[in-house]
């Protein structure tokens, strides 16, 4: 196992589910209904949601990235098999909680911290396997295709993520591209994965950069043919 394995797995799992944590605490005022200024009015609960869930967005899509250059592909199916797991235990979780409490999406945006706290846990989880079933198509599909429960939680997630209103822009095509790419689905005659050509070229330069340099060195063909030998030295002809 490589010797950082470990330690970005971590990280990473951390990322599985920081929005609801880290942002709770500092924005808790205004997801449960302060009305923000700017300059040309209000923002409501749900807008500052959004630009929240955004910026967490960006930090998940460069952990993704970064997992595209890490270590070799046995390192990296090992990272994302801890990963995905870690993933649907929590987007499981946030389906058993948000279904018990009789949430649905699309009703007047929580403004129960509990709520919306397994809320984000089924947005951020669902986005983020959208990317690294895009990014690492090989590895991912391996990984989630045989898991049939896995199949149920993600097509109910994607129906949550729809109705959420949530997703926008980037993040709605995302969520468009990633339910054709697992047939959860059907596919658009025109649908290709934007990022499959993308990733195999990243693949081939890595193996390239990989691969030890062989040292050419020139040999001296000897020719055949009649030597003159003579003060213990040979010229050759």
């Amino acid at each position: 196992m490589h010797r950082l394995l470990p330690s970005v797995v971590f990280v990473f799992c951390l990322i599985i589910g920081s929005f609801s944590a880290d942002n709770e605490k500092s924005n808790t005022e205004d997801l449960q209904g302060k009305e923000l200024k700017d300059g040309e009015g209000k923002l409501s609960p749900i807008d500052m949601y959004r630009s929240l869930f955004e910026k967490h967005r960006v930090m998940q899509l460069d952990a993704v990235k970064s997992i595209q250059t890490f270590g070799d592909y046995a390192q990296r199916h090992q990272l994302v098999k801890i990963m995905v797991q870690q993933l649907f235990k929590v987007l499981g979780e946030g389906k058993v909680n948000l279904t018990e409490w009789g949430y649905m999406p699309g009703d007047e945006f929580p403004a129960n911290t509990t709520i919306r706290d397994s809320m984000s846990k089924v947005l951020e989880n669902v986005a983020m396997f959208g990317d690294l079933v895009l990014r690492l198509p090989d590895i991912t599909h391996d990984i989630f295709d045989k898991n049939k429960e896995w199949h149920l939680i993600l097509g109910w997630g994607v129906w949550f993520c729809n109705e959420s209103k949530i997703f926008q822009g980037n993040s709605a095509k995302l969520l468009s591209l990633m339910a054709q790419e697992v047939n959860l689905v059907p596919k658009e005659e025109n649908y290709v994965n934007p990022f499959k050509n993308e990733n195999m070229v990243k693949e081939q330069m890595k193996f390239m950069d990989s691969k030890p340099k062989s040292k050419s060195k020139k040999k001296k063909e000897r020719k055949k043919g009649p030597r003159l030998s003579g003060g213990g030295h040979h010229t050759e002809l």
